[in-house]
């Protein structure tokens, strides 16, 4: 018993996690009392604030702290917004609140790199470093808070929030409060204050999401983490072209497998609740190209950064033409590497992919006449396919732990890589390759397929779904004793 209480209070180096045996406890026994009193509005909201402030204590400790004053600034300029009667001064709170909300970002997560890059410039090193640790999500909850500031400003939110308690909750949200999506306050604040939208369709829908992200997470992402990428990336000069040729296309579906599934997984928790959260994923490996890519990955934070970054940027812009959008295109994608952490090499593939935009935007004239005259579906398999190498080389650099080491592994790919090995390699890495071909495969499968076994999940028996969902516990309690990975994007 004492373990167990335990263990309910925050150690950094056990955060709770949706996956983790302590985290099906907890919400179990939450999930039975939410249920019993989900048709009283504020009791349900209440404990759903309350599980959510402390799973956010549990993975961040006292940073719990932080976030009750975040929520706090932002309520009340939200509500001298809404009382403001000159644009004028809307516009000095809204400024404000950017002011503040990107202040406790910079100071978070960037201090220590701008003192290492402006005493680098100097040729000194760093007399003094803040011992800082980032909270945990701060780059999801910011950008949730500032939606809320901006959209009021903005007037796509006609009133502000009543209630501090139900704002707390929209930026607690403890299925999305960790890497996404990043809903905003018109989509989530109503939800809080309508009553209970629980049905069978959404409680079935809500399981099936998560014994998928689940699976998604554990028999493919964890399978390549552990058999082949972490290994190659960590001592690439022991493997030849050919093998970290191989580790960047694991890469490229361990990542796109851990993040769906962990956005699966939140979302169907969000489904039990009777909340409805934003999809975050549109199988983005079917993307043509690098601009159709963004309109199908982390989809929440691509609109974000389009309706708050881009299109302010390209509409001050707008006199310099294609120009304009080429720049707004650059500095939007350049922070959004910025965004993921203060590394150069998430700045080279936020550049990389802001070039790659670019170049969609200057040749789309020339583009759609060759597809105009060859109507061919060779030509979109084309495009499909080097997109996709993009992205892994792309990848690469994303996953590297510095700009020299992923130069030096996609050099060797291109002047070392050696097909005729295929055979050994296969023979060697026969299980993760099998999981990498059965990853591709489901993303590539037909929507309405994954829609249809949904549907046929939904209508199962309680007793069915019950079966399935106890598979899938124990399949995580396996996994847990044996090699599961924190999900990738809990860093960012």
């Amino acid at each position: 018993m004492l373990d167990f209480l335990k263990s309910l209070l925050y150690n950094q180096n056990y955060p709770l996690i949706y996956h983790s045996v302590l985290f099906i406890i907890l919400f179990t026994v939450f999930y039975g009392v939410y249920l019993i009193f989900s048709p009283k509005v504020k009791i349900r909201n209440a404990l759903l604030l309350a599980f959510s402030l402390f799973f956010y204590y549990k993975i961040s400790g006292m940073y719990v702290l932080l976030l009750v004053a975040v929520a706090g600034s932002d309520f009340l300029i939200g509500r001298l917004i809404g009382n403001a009667t000159s644009h004028q001064s809307k516009k000095s709170l809204m400024i404000l609140s950017v002011l503040i909300d990107l202040g406790i970002l910079v100071f978070f997560k960037y201090t220590n790199f701008f003192l290492t890059g402006i005493f680098g410039v100097l040729h000194q090193p760093a007399p003094w470093m803040l011992d800082l640790i980032m909270p945990v999500g701060i780059s999801y909850f910011i950008f949730k808070t500032l939606t809320y500031t901006l959209d009021l400003y903005r007037e796509n939110i006609e009133k502000p929030e009543k209630s501090f308690w139900n704002y707390l909750l929209y930026l607690s949200f403890f299925p999305n409060i960790i890497s996404g999506p990043i809903s905003r306050a018109s989509d989530l604040l109503p939800q809080f204050a309508a009553p209970s939208a629980f049905n069978r369709d959404m409680i079935g829908k809500g399981l099936f999401l998560i014994i998928t992200g689940v699976f998604k997470k554990i028999c493919v992402a964890d399978v390549l983490a552990v058999n082949l990428v972490d290994r190659v990336f960590e001592s690439p000069e022991y493997f030849n072209g050919f093998e970290v040729l191989m580790a960047g296309y694991a890469y490229t579906v361990q990542l796109y497998f851990d993040f769906s599934g962990y956005t699966d997984i939140v979302i169907g928790l969000a489904l039990l609740l009777g909340i409805t959260v934003l999809p975050n994923f549109d199988k983005p490996f079917l993307a043509q190209n690098i601009t159709d890519f963004w309109r199908r990955w982390h989809i929440t934070l691509s609109s974000w950064l389009r309706d708050y970054l881009f299109t302010p940027l390209s509409l001050n812009l707008r006199n310099a033409g294609t120009t304009g959008l080429v720049i707004a295109i650059l500095i939007t994608f350049i922070l959004c590497g910025f965004w993921h952490e203060a590394k150069m090499t998430f700045i080279v593939w936020g550049a990389l992919h802001a070039l790659a935009m670019a170049w969609d935007i200057v040749t789309h004239k020339r583009r759609a006449k060759f597809k105009k005259k060859y109507k061919s579906p060779a030509y979109k398999i084309f495009s499909i396919i080097i997109t996709f190498h993009f992205l892994v080389l792309t990848f690469i650099v994303f996953r590297a732990r510095d700009l020299e080491t992923a130069w030096y592994i996609i050099r060797k790919i291109f002047t070392t890589t050696d097909f005729g090995l295929a055979p050994q390699w296969a023979s060697l890495y026969i299980y993760p390759l099998m999981v990498m071909i059965i990853g591709l495969l489901l993303h590539y499968s037909p929507i309405k397929w994954n829609y249809k076994l949904r549907e046929f999940f939904v209508s199962t028996h309680w007793t069915v779904k019950a079966c399935v969902l106890a598979l899938a516990i124990v399949a995580i309690y396996q996994a847990f004793s044996t090699e599961a990975q924190a999900f990738i994007y809990l860093d960012f």
